[in-house]
């Protein structure tokens, strides 16, 4: 049986707020992802990166205060957020200390990395195969899991790109495949870890049937392609993320 999630987080909040109004009780998130996490191509993505929607649409859903932090790279892979190789885990490792000076309370990861594991080439590593991925995602979380113990999971289902994209790295059909098959991946992490969460599944056939109203349409080599969500995209995406999230903090309840 999975343990108890964020007893804390979610302790007052799922019988609503005090008598005087105050929030009394703080969900604490972290963010690790790639270009998409990130907010790249936005006007200001310090406003409208799908991490800074999710934050508040999780706190709404909670009724609770947040601290988060945002951890996505534009490039990034589990490679690079592997400790031993001191490029994107030191973000997160700033991120920790970060909320632990301001709360003793758990913290949720949401993780969302596989696009750029999935290139055919050009991102750090790729193409990552399906043992590779399943390895870096553990090794990055057992040193999370050292860093701060009652660390929560959710694994994010990486969302669809269209099969021509091929900017400086290339992708194609065979790494929208490879990504695919990252699912089965996340799934059964999840299936084996107590502190493990198979999160969103939605947002990658939402993006496939309405990338061109949702995502940015972006020059490539073989032609115009979709791989980030634009301003109204992200916060579709936020909301994914956000339904995923909540659920599994009231989970903790039932």
């Amino acid at each position: 049986m999975k343990r108890l999630l964020c007893l804390l987080i979610v302790a007052f909040a799922l019988n609503g707020v005090m008598a005087q109004g105050r929030k009394d009780t703080t969900c604490n998130l972290i963010f690790i992802g790639n270009s998409i996490t990130e907010g790249v191509l936005h006007a200001d993505k310090t406003k409208t990166a799908p991490p800074v929607l999710a934050a508040e649409m999780v706190g709404k859903m909670l009724s609770t205060d947040i601290n988060f932090r945002n951890c996505g790279r534009s490039g990034a892979t589990t490679v690079d957020f592997l400790p031993s190789q001191e490029r994107d885990f030191v973000r997160v490792e700033k991120a920790i200390k970060d909320i632990q000076a301001i709360s003793y309370e758990p913290i949720i990861f949401s993780i969302m990395l596989g696009t750029n594991d999935s290139a055919n080439f050009g991102p750090n590593g790729s193409p990552v195969s399906n043992q590779d991925y399943e390895r870096n995602l553990m090794t990055m979380i057992e040193r999370i899991r050292e860093l701060c113990p009652g660390a929560i999971f959710v694994l994010q289902r990486p969302i669809w790109y269209s099969p021509n994209t091929h900017n400086n790295s290339q992708y194609l059909v065979a790494g929208q495949k490879r990504m695919v098959g990252y699912t089965d991946v996340l799934i059964d992490l999840a299936r084996k870890n107590n502190d493990i969460y198979f999160g969103d599944n939605d947002a990658f056939d939402f993006f496939q049937a309405k990338h061109r109203k949702f995502m940015f349409a972006e020059n490539g080599k073989a032609g115009v392609f979709y791989l980030h969500p634009n301003e109204s995209g992200a916060k579709r995406l936020a909301h994914f993320w956000a339904v995923a999230i909540a659920k599994i903090a009231k989970s903790a309840h039932q």
